[in-house]
């Protein structure tokens, strides 16, 4: 065992949250260390790749068009009934090459100055006078132990996050709070408009959606998340298999991706006397799609700035680093909120039930404006459609609040 030099901060996980956090710490002259535990940063890819707008990314990475296998113009959402919400959206998102994507972000980490190290993996938190000081880590190329102190402990690592657990602010999500998922990158598949599809119902996706995201020249990631406990037994591949077979029986399947996602509540805190959490770690993606993207590099950029004014003052307080959590409650964090509430409400409703919600979304206005759906005029929609949304809406949102 070995303990290396202390630093400012050391992050654990090198995808969107962690290395923007690296990297906008280390551009303001603090000393980062960015463990990431596989060989090669963003590989394998475990991710729809869907993103958007394109002004939202460029404001956190040097972009350019070797990032972007497609552009997103328009969505459509199929009801479990067949009935089709078409909307053309021309510059809604794209989707991205996310192995290449994780890699600028990594690359511009390293540019910045923080170091990072590639099949390093956390292993403990270390703690002195009951404060998180550093973590434990373990090459795991060589095998060798060894501890980082450092002032301030960055944790983003992934929907399988530990670290949050080790510093107390996450207990293990419940079953329904991760959707269980199988994509497969298709070839010879047809996505009329660059559109992306969401197609909803038990038999498709039970508790979730199944998707297809093009990735140009005729090829799209095809796939579904699911709730393993409407799922009656059956795997999220048997669900892909049977989404394909409807949607694209002839097409060449080339990549099969398996994992998970997190759709659960946020943290009631993301920070503690030594350590921020951020990203999927965090539950900040959105509970309603899943996705987190943009969602991550906005509370990474939260995240330093917090960091950056608590060791200002000298401090590792999580008194002082609790403006980042206010900060993310105010803004996309009060989002979320609606978006889990509504998710947990919406994805429980039956086929017939569903496809009613969908004909009044359908011809409701504003639900949609250039970035994609707007959580409240959705809310009010679904209201409209299904009275009793209210009502289970209010008990959803009053018994999270009375768990907080």
């Amino acid at each position: 065992m070995t303990s290396e030099r202390r630093l400012d901060v050391v992050v654990i996980g090198a995808g969107p949250a962690g290395s923007r956090t690296a990297e906008q710490l280390a551009r303001r002259g603090l000393h980062v260390l960015l463990l990431e535990k596989r060989p090669i940063v963003g590989y394998p890819v475990r991710c729809a790749e869907a993103v958007g707008p394109r002004q939202d990314v460029e404001r956190y990475v040097v972009f350019d068009d070797s990032l972007i296998s497609s552009p997103i113009n328009g969505v459509v959402l199929v009801s479990p009934d067949g009935v089709r919400i078409e909307r053309d959206m021309p510059g809604i998102g794209f989707t991205i090459d996310r192995e290449r994507f994780d890699r600028r972000l990594a690359e511009m980490a390293r540019a910045a100055g923080a170091e990072l190290r590639t099949s390093h993996q956390a292993m403990a938190l270390l703690r002195e006078n009951g404060r998180i000081c550093g973590l434990r880590a373990k090459d795991l190329a060589g095998g060798a132990e060894y501890d980082v102190r450092a002032s301030i402990v960055v944790g983003a690592d992934g929907v399988e996050s530990l670290s949050p657990r080790w510093a107390g602010l996450k207990k293990s999500c419940r079953v329904d709070e991760v959707l269980s998922c199988a994509e497969e990158l298709i070839e010879g598949i047809d996505v009329p408009g660059s559109r992306i599809e969401f197609h909803l119902g038990l038999e498709v996706a039970p508790g979730g959606y199944a998707w297809v995201f093009p990735k140009g020249a005729d090829r799209a990631n095809v796939g579904v998340g699911i709730n393993p406990l409407l799922a009656g037994g059956r795997t999220a591949v048997d669900y892909l298999n049977g989404f394909i077979a409807r949607r694209s029986p002839a097409g060449k399947r080339t990549r099969l991706v398996i994992g998970g996602c997190t759709v659960a509540r946020g943290l009631p805190e993301l920070a503690t006397d030594g350590y921020v959490a951020v990203g999927e770690a965090a539950n900040q993606n959105n509970p309603f799609s899943g996705g987190g993207i943009i969602n991550a590099l906005e509370g990474a950029d939260m995240a330093a700035s917090a960091i950056i004014d608590t060791l200002g003052r000298g401090s590792v307080s999580g008194k002082h680093l609790r403006e980042y959590t206010r900060e993310w409650r105010r803004s996309v964090g009060k989002a979320n909120e609606a978006f889990y509430h509504a998710a947990r409400v919406f994805y429980a409703l039956s086929d017939s039930e569903m496809s009613r919600v969908m004909g009044e979304l359908a011809s409701a206005p504003g639900i949609f404006d250039e970035k994609g759906i707007k959580p409240v005029a959705m809310i009010r929609a679904l209201i409209a459609a299904h009275p009793g949304f209210l009502v289970q809406f209010g008990r959803s949102w009053l018994g999270w609040r009375g768990r907080r």
